[in-house]
């Protein structure tokens, strides 16, 4: 994601080793509601907003070294199906991405040699995704009926 987003923090500005902080934001185009988490002592970043199919899509970015020769894997296990080995890729020679997307999680578990990943749904309220979503594809109808600013639906 780019980083001159405006980014709200959520739940806590407070960053430390043993602590990771929500943070929302609109993209600059399309005003989409998008989340990340920020876990600066394990250089990774975890994002969470829509598709254009209304699919949730979760986006890992982490700094670490990577190649063709040393590819960064994972293992994952969504929804309570079996685990499953995953490949991230990479995009530079210090960044790995992995991206995942699903109608509905409830449950994703995600395991790598740095960090463990475990989905909190109150954590990251995907319902306000999934609102905000309705209100921009009838943004009419929502701005008829409140002051705030609903941008309409706007995605490639």
């Amino acid at each position: 994601m780019r980083n001159d987003m405006g980014w709200l923090w959520i739940n806590s500005q407070l960053i430390s080793p043993d602590t990771t902080a929500m943070q929302s934001a609109r993209t600059p185009h399309t005003k989409q509601l998008v989340f990340r988490q920020v876990d600066v002592d394990r250089q990774l970043v975890i994002y969470l907003n829509t598709t254009y199919d209304g699919d949730f899509l979760f986006t890992f970015i982490k700094q670490t070294p990577c190649s063709a020769l040393s590819p960064y894997q994972g293992m994952l296990s969504v929804n309570n199906e079996p685990n499953q080995q995953i490949m991230f890729d990479c995009h530079e020679p210090n960044t790995v991405v992995y991206r995942i997307a699903k109608r509905k999680f409830s449950q994703l578990h995600l395991t790598t040699p740095d960090f463990d990943f475990d989905l909190d749904l109150k954590q990251w309220n995907p319902k306000a995704l999934k609102k905000d979503d309705f209100m921009q594809h009838n943004y009419e109808f929502f701005q008829k009926h409140t002051t705030e600013k609903i941008y309409p639906w706007n995605r490639d």
